[in-house]
Parts: C-alpha cells; structure tokens; sequence
C-alpha cells in the first residue's frame, strides 16, 4: 500500500496518477534541472537568514551566508548541484541568478519584521484517516495567529484557478498544523525568483521554435528567404483575423483558421502544389515562435510578489477530504496495480512521458494540436 501522503506527492496525483506511480511508488530517478537546483540553493540561504535574530537579516549577511552554505552545497548528493556537471562560466551564471533568488526575497519583505516561529519545520499528521507528512518552509507569528510561508521560484499564479493549485499545498500544511493543535491564521507564496524559471522556460521555447523551424528548412531546402515570407504571411493573417474579431472567442477561432489557411497558401508557394505536411511544418514553426516570443516577455517581466490567502475552517476541512480521498484512489490503484495517466500540454515536460504507455497511445493516436 501507499504508506504515506505529503502536500507534493498530493499535487503528483492531481497532476497525473501516472507520474505519481512512477515517482512516488517506483521511485525512479530523474535529471534534475538547473531552475530546481537554483532554487534550492536560495532555499537554503534564507532559512539560514531566517534562523538569525532579526537585526541581523540584511543583505550583507544574507551574502555571508551564501558564501559559507556554497562549498558544502556544491558537494551535498541532496543538492544535485554535481549533476549539473557546470563549466566554471556556467557555475558564475548559476550564482548570479541564484542571488538574485535571495535578493528578490528583500523586495517582498522586511526580513527583520518577521516573527519567526521556525524553518524547514517537520509535521505529520493524520488527516481524515490518511497519513501525511510534510516540511514547512517557515512558520510565523502573524497578527491574527500563525503564517504558514513557502518559498517559491517558479512565476506567480495569473489566474484564480492557478492561485488554487499554488495554495493547495499550504491548505495541507495548515490543517497538519490545525490537527496538532496550532491554528494557522494565514498563507503566504513568497515568489521570491519568478525570473529563474521564466528564463528557463524561455530557453526552452527557443529551442523548441530553433527544432521547429530546422525541420521546415529540412523540408523544403535552398528555401530560407521563401520560408521567411511564409511565416510572415501567417503571423500577419493571424494578427488581421484577431484584430477584426468582434470578442475574444471568435478572435481566437478566426485567428486560427487564417492561420491555417495562410500556412496551406504558403506550403503550396513553396512546394508548387498542396501539401498538408508542409502546411503543418510551418503552423508548427510559427506557433513557436509565438510561444518563444511571448515567453521572453514574460521572462523580462517577472518579479518577486507574494501571494497570500486568509485560512478558514472550510479551507482546512477541504484540505482533510482532499487527503483522504487521494489516500483511498492511491491505495485503490495500488492495490489493482493500475495507475491512469492523464494527457495534456505538461506531458512534453514530465520526465517519464518515454516510460508511459498512455502517453505512447495518445501519440500514436494523434493528438490534439
């Protein structure tokens, strides 16, 4: 059987049942990115921050710190960091964004104000008959009662749908916390480096726009100049049909059929007659370059913010029935050793997707664009 839960592994099983097994049950191992490990090391600086009396937490001893924590980071299995395998340019490139983690967090906070009950704080708990356990990055003395605060360097939550998902996660922690006794008034995201994994998200959208665009050429060699005219003419027929649409959803689907159409127009230009797979090669190429384009944009706008959001009883009783019932789906797949796999956009980023006979069939399948 399954024999615990903890808030990440909670957020494994919403994501996909079929990563979980892989992660959480199989337990394989998986190459570690440099975002991950990044924000590890900026972790790992501020709880040492944190730990300090408050006249002491400023920058200058926050830059102390990260000085005496790096040797041994550099050299702990549990950072990863040797995995990187980073050249001596790479590992300044690493630090400079890994301070900029720790320097965001000054942004959102006066470190010296802060009431600090504990760091990396271990609590377990049984939560409507499911066992959970988990590690809190800080815990605090709010106004009203404790502050649950975790920690983040991926980019904030635009949407409320999003902010959920993000927050989820510390619900878990507060009801862990509410079932031993201490009520938690508050939860607080601290997206202290949005601008790590937004510029890593941008590398990969260049690179998958730099694969799309080969394969085009590839295609319809000694071409390089028509293949630029073809792009150009979807983009600005995607733009024409967008700006011409009277509401967002006729925009979108308008842009999209203008698009294809244009992409047929211009894979016939350049083939001399009809070809869908041409046609499809120059969708492909222009939608990432819109991703990369967009992705770059976000990147030069991340921030640090914070994202904060009132507990009540209804937050903690659904974080009790969220626990128990993933705690009986878990236990169920594993007893009928049968774990589904979810499909949709992330499967390009999961690390087990080559390992996953649903993401095979949904290949082969053909799926959605």
């Amino acid at each position: 059987m399954v024999s615990s839960l903890s808030p990440s592994s909670m957020a494994t099983w919403r994501q996909c049942p079929k990563r979980f097994f892989f992660e959480k049950i199989m337990r394989i191992e998986t190459e570690t990115g440099e975002p991950a490990v990044c924000g590890s090391f900026v972790h790992r600086v501020l709880e040492h921050l944190m730990a300090r009396p408050p006249e002491e937490r400023t920058v200058d001893v926050a830059r102390a710190i990260a000085g005496a924590v790096w040797p041994d980071f550099t050299v702990d299995p549990d950072s990863r960091f040797a995995e990187l395998d980073l050249g001596d340019e790479e590992t300044r490139a690493f630090k400079h964004r890994a301070w900029a983690g720790v320097t965001g967090y000054f942004c959102i906070e006066d470190p010296a104000a802060v009431e600090v009950v504990g760091t990396e704080q271990e609590v377990r708990a049984e939560l409507d008959g499911a066992p959970v356990f988990g590690i809190i990055d800080r815990v605090d003395r709010g106004p009203d009662g404790l502050v649950v605060t975790d920690y983040k360097s991926g980019k904030a939550p635009r949407w409320d749908d999003e902010r959920e998902e993000k927050l989820g996660q510390l619900r878990t922690y507060a009801a862990l916390l509410d079932a031993n006794g201490q009520r938690v008034s508050e939860l607080r995201l601290l997206f202290v480096s949005p601008q790590i994994s937004a510029a890593a998200k941008a590398q990969r959208c260049e690179a998958a726009a730099t694969e799309a665009l080969a394969r085009l050429l590839d295609a319809v060699p000694d071409a390089a100049a028509q293949v630029a005219a073809a792009l150009g003419g979807v983009d600005a027929a995607h733009r024409a049909a967008r700006a011409a649409a009277p509401d967002a959803q006729t925009a979108r689907r308008d842009a999209e059929v203008a698009a294809a159409d244009a992409a047929a127009a211009g894979a016939a230009r350049l083939t001399g007659s009809p070809s869908p797979e041409v046609a499809a090669l120059i969708g492909a190429a222009v939608l990432t370059r819109r991703k990369a384009f967009f992705a770059h944009r976000a990147a030069a706008a991340a921030r640090p913010t914070a994202v904060a959001l009132q507990v009540c009883d209804e937050d903690l009783a659904t974080a009790r029935l969220e626990a128990s019932t993933i705690w009986g789906e878990a236990n169920a797949c594993y007893d009928a050793w049968e774990f589904p796999g979810h499909t949709g956009p992330l499967c390009d980023w999961c690390p087990f997707a080559e390992q996953c006979e649903t993401f095979s069939a949904w290949e082969a399948a053909g799926r959605p664009a």
